[in-house]
């Protein structure tokens, strides 16, 4: 396929994603400052891949066929989401977008939707295709395990973990700790979740019970977007318990009460783009193949 792609923000993922897809596309343009894992900035130096900055997004947009944007497309609502320091307004953004062009992203904004729409511009949101999620969800639940590990001072075989919520990262989670065999409960506030949780072979406990069974957690990872560890539950922590919340941002933890308690707790956001970039890359390059195939079908 001869279209121009381009990739811009985001993380090392979409760093990796523009190499892979320069055997597809026939020009790849990235528009993304990377950090590694140490803070370092991270250089594309690939050949086949050409590279803009802010400033000139506006005229290579008119020339990209397809637009690939990072997951999530923002997080401040105002800015796509960049790694780096380099950050596009949206509202720039939707002033470049053309008919007939295709732009990819993960939770794309109603008015980033809306204007593009209105461009007559084709939108795939990554987060509403199934299979990207469910591989993103495996991903996720790696990091935020790795994540744990490392927070914590114990092993994570030593004691016990709770996993609220159990939607698909909810499940990737709690199936990882199931396969190493860790002591699992699932929290959650829906009757119909924590019986298919049961049947699975976990513990369970109602959201609005958990703090009857919370302070025997050494490990607990929260999913829900919605604040549900309250003071309540973290004042009766273990004071060496880890909280990893993977929640969309301000996340479901009270973190000024974790500080108050000593209870080490984070908000781990983009987990895909920064433990495991280049898997993550290639789920989104067989996605956003598909889709376009797809699209040459019609």
């Amino acid at each position: 396929m001869m279209e121009t792609v381009l990739v811009i923000g985001g993380d090392r993922r979409l760093s990796f994603l523009a190499e892979e897809l320069t055997g597809y596309f026939g020009k790849v343009v990235l528009c993304v400052e990377t950090e590694d894992r140490g803070g370092r900035s991270s250089v594309n130096k690939h050949i086949n891949i050409e590279a803009c900055d802010a400033d000139s997004v506006a005229e290579i947009m008119r020339q990209a066929d397809i637009i690939v944007g990072p997951v999530p497309f923002s997080r401040d609502g105002v800015h796509i989401f960049s790694q780096g320091k380099e950050k596009v307004r949206i509202e720039e953004f939707c002033k470049g977008l053309r008919e007939k062009q295709i732009l990819f992203g993960g939770n794309l904004p109603a008015k980033v939707i809306s204007e593009a729409e209105k461009k007559g511009v084709f939108c795939r949101d990554f987060l509403r295709m199934e299979e990207v999620e469910q591989e993103n969800a495996l991903t996720t639940a790696e990091g935020a395990v790795a994540e744990a590990i490392g927070l914590s001072v114990n092993n994570i075989h030593s004691g016990k973990s709770m996993v609220l919520g159990y939607g698909k990262c909810g499940k990737a989670i709690a199936g990882l700790l199931k396969e190493w065999g860790i002591d699992t409960t699932i929290a959650a506030r829906s009757e119909t979740a924590l019986a298919q949780a049961g049947e699975e072979g976990y513990h369970t406990v109602l959201m609005k019970d958990m703090s009857d069974v919370i302070s025997d957690m050494l490990f607990i990872f929260n999913t829900v977007p919605a604040r549900v560890l309250k003071e309540e539950e973290i004042s009766v922590l273990k004071e060496d318990a880890v909280i990893i919340d993977i929640a969309s941002a301000p996340g479901g933890t009270d973190f000024a009460a974790c500080e108050r308690a000593g209870i080490k707790a984070v908000l781990s956001l983009g987990i895909p783009g920064r433990y495991s970039p280049k898997t993550s890359a290639e789920i989104l390059l067989r996605a956003i193949l598909e889709e376009r195939e797809k699209m040459v079908e019609l």
